[in-house]
């Protein structure tokens, strides 16, 4: 409820505007009447209204003075002043040092009312954006464990503020997010990173909880139910609202980190460690991926097959000829060994004979040969392979890549280029086939879709759907002008299954639909 003060001296104004004015409709309710200024300022400090109705002319404490005590006391507090006509300068002037508003003597009641539901209705809407910002500080210091849960009374304070107790967490990140923060400049990666926030929301909705982090590429969220399977369902709603967007999952490739519906804000908590566990296995996926933190542990106790994984991703790596990838790629694989029991030389040369294959063939796709980088290519791969350790192997390979990144750095824009350019044809020869993606581009020039995706857009100046989408319709209105071929005809024929997802990129692209872009062609024609 929103509380007012009422503060006049004459007695029939107080009880008038009390009685005459249905102040619960407005949800608000009087918590006190005052007599003169200075019995309004007490009571105000007592009960810190909401509002405060006053009238200007008031003994021991005029209502201006009122107003500027308050004001400095309460920013926040609204204030209205109730004035004869002859005080209307006053008024005005009151107006200036953050009075809300000013009601002229005698009182036209039906305005009053009318003003005061305006009031009611903001002051309603910024509690809710207040209390929508202090559940989502809230839910923050209790996911990034900057609160402390311990306190009963602290606990169930934070309960009551976020409003549910069954909660369902998800981290959304951009896989391949740290070539991107490699390739693009500060305000461009906040711009990919924006774009993919924005239209992360738009999948989920309403949320309890929404976090974008640009530094590391990723979006926390978290859903809320009265049930278990409320939350769940919603968390399922939303995965499965992602994976239909076509410009997240083809612009976007991203992989969504889940855990079981949490009972309450410590196994929250701990429903967020175990999401940030799941990203940490990024380097998994190439395409779009829901991993649950159940199945994650499933796979990495029963799968075998992790430094496998690591040398894909590795592979990845290469093709960016960036030292500091490489360089982590390799200390994550490093540890993956490690990990797996697999820490030997002879597992080394194993890593090391893969690692040596991609790097050649990665040099392949750049037009460059080995003996241009070693001029005894295989008298610096015998060096690695017989070094005493996996670590000095490591090591070994590690120097070794190092050469290549700085023999290739000054010939890589061309090469990425020729890369681009070589995308770009197939694209032209194949845009009419529905089947064609940024997977299937990116694996026709061999290279990773996420390493691919940042590559042709900073290469073309515009993104991979981008520059499909544009062909498509530009062939389009070749043959909405040169043929008599149905919308849902062309629509087959430049790569579209479903017509009127078709019409609705053409409007989108042109401001006309189909038939109107035909009708104008033809109207152009026969003048």
């Amino acid at each position: 409820m929103m509380k007012v003060l009422l503060a006049d001296d004459e007695y029939l104004i107080r009880e008038g505007l009390q009685s005459a004015i249905d102040w619960k409709a407005h949800g608000m309710e009087i918590v006190g009447a005052a007599e003169d200024g200075e019995q309004a300022l007490e009571l105000f400090r007592q009960r810190r209204p909401d509002l405060i109705i006053t009238d200007i002319c008031m003994p021991f404490l005029d209502g201006l003075q009122l107003a500027e005590a308050v004001l400095r006391e309460d920013a926040g507090t609204r204030v209205i002043l109730l004035t004869c006509y002859d005080e209307f300068e006053y008024a005005k002037q009151a107006v200036k040092i953050g009075v809300l508003d000013y009601v002229l003597k005698p009182i036209d009641l039906g305005y009053m009312d009318q003003m005061l539901g305006g009031i009611a209705e903001k002051f309603r809407a910024e509690q809710a954006r207040t209390q929508q910002a202090e559940r989502q500080r809230l839910f923050s210091e209790v996911l990034h464990r900057q609160k402390g849960l311990e306190d009963g009374a602290e606990r169930q304070r934070c309960a009551g503020l976020c409003g549910r107790e069954q909660y369902a967490c998800m981290i959304v990140g951009i896989l391949g997010y740290r070539l991107a923060k490699d390739t693009f400049e500060e305000a461009e990666l906040q711009e990919y990173f924006q774009q993919f926030a924005g239209l992360v929301r738009s999948c989920a909705g309403e949320t309890e909880f929404f976090e974008p982090s640009a530094g590391e590429g990723r979006v926390t969220m978290v859903l809320a139910g009265d049930s278990a399977q409320q939350a769940a369902s919603r968390m399922q709603e939303i995965c499965a609202a992602m994976r239909r967007d076509e410009a997240l999952t083809n612009e976007y490739p991203f992989l969504c980190a889940t855990d079981g519906v949490a009972e309450g804000l410590e196994k929250l908590q701990t429903a967020y460690a175990h999401c940030q566990a799941v990203m940490r296995y990024d380097y998994l996926s190439d395409e779009t991926t829901v991993l649950d933190y159940a199945l994650l542990r499933r796979k990495t106790q029963e799968d075998n097959g992790r430094v496998a994984a690591d040398i894909a991703n590795f592979a990845s790596c290469v093709r960016t000829f960036d030292r500091g990838l490489i360089e982590r790629s390799m200390g994550g694989i490093t540890q993956t060994i490690r990990e797996s029991g697999r820490y030997s030389t002879m597992y080394g040369q194993m890593f090391v004979a893969a690692a040596y294959s991609q790097l050649i063939g990665a040099l392949e796709e750049f037009d460059i040969r080995i003996e241009e980088v070693f001029a005894d290519p295989a008298e610096e791969y015998r060096k690695v392979i017989v070094a005493g350790s996996l670590q000095k192997q490591i090591d070994g390979l590690g120097r070794m890549l190092g050469a290549v990144c700085d023999y290739v750095q000054g010939q890589k824009g061309s090469a990425h280029r020729t890369l681009v350019e070589a995308a770009r044809q197939y694209i032209d020869a194949h845009y009419a086939e529905n089947t064609i993606s940024l997977q299937s581009v990116a694996a026709e020039v061999h290279m990773s879709a996420c390493y691919f995706s940042i590559l042709f857009k900073q290469e073309s100046g515009r993104s991979f759907i981008s520059y499909l989408t544009e062909l498509r319709m530009e062939r389009a209105k070749h043959l909405l002008r040169r043929t008599d071929l149905k919308a849902y005809e062309i629509a087959g024929a430049v790569g579209y299954d479903n017509p009127t997802y078709f019409s609705t990129l053409f409007k989108k692209h042109t401001d006309l639909s189909p038939k109107e872009y035909r009708q104008q062609f033809i109207e152009k024609a026969e003048e």
